[in-house]
């Protein structure tokens, strides 16, 4: 899934300069904290996250992410997977309702990101289990959350690798 163009540059903006601790945070998807005490996984499948979570509760989770005016999303420009990754948590009505990461390492073509997203595809499917997929785009369900892992093209056709968490609808 690729992200809207506003969508990041509004997280590139409030991303900015931070006089915070740098932290991988709940985006680290499980890895552990320095200290190897990461916290348990939330509804999410993310250390610490719940859906529903406040802007408050997901900024108290990842001490480097700031939240839009607004308060509809809280963005992070942090290592995801010990990969530079921009990070973006939506908070809908009703508390936290997608969570979106898109790694920066670019791909000149999209042939170049498949190698990226065959290993990424690996390690989930190690964390999440076995994955179905389509293309460059593989899915996982968790019993709280529907998990995406694409590789698509920007605008000047290079790939873009990006992973999507959001709630598991009811059947």
């Amino acid at each position: 899934m690729r992200l809207p163009t506003s969508v990041l540059l509004i997280s590139l903006a409030a991303c900015g300069g931070s006089s915070k601790p740098a932290a991988t945070g709940p985006a680290n998807t499980g890895d552990g904290a320095a200290d190897g005490a990461a916290p348990a996984a939330g509804s999410t499948g993310l250390p610490g996250l719940d859906w529903g979570a406040s802007t408050e509760a997901v900024l108290a989770t990842n001490p480097r992410a700031t939240a839009s005016a607004d308060g509809a999303t809280v963005s992070a420009v942090a290592p995801v997977d010990g990969k530079n990754a921009i990070t973006v948590y939506e908070i809908g009505a009703s508390g936290l309702a997608m969570i979106s990461i898109e790694w920066t390492d670019g791909f000149v073509s999209m042939d170049d990101c498949s190698g990226g997203w065959k290993d990424k595809r690996a390690t989930l499917d190690a964390r999440l289990g076995s994955s179905q997929s389509d293309n460059l785009a593989a899915y996982w369900e968790t019993p709280t959350a529907s998990v995406t892992l694409a590789c698509n093209p920007n605008d000047s056709g290079a790939g873009v690798l990006s992973l999507t968490y959001a709630p598991r609808q009811a059947e």
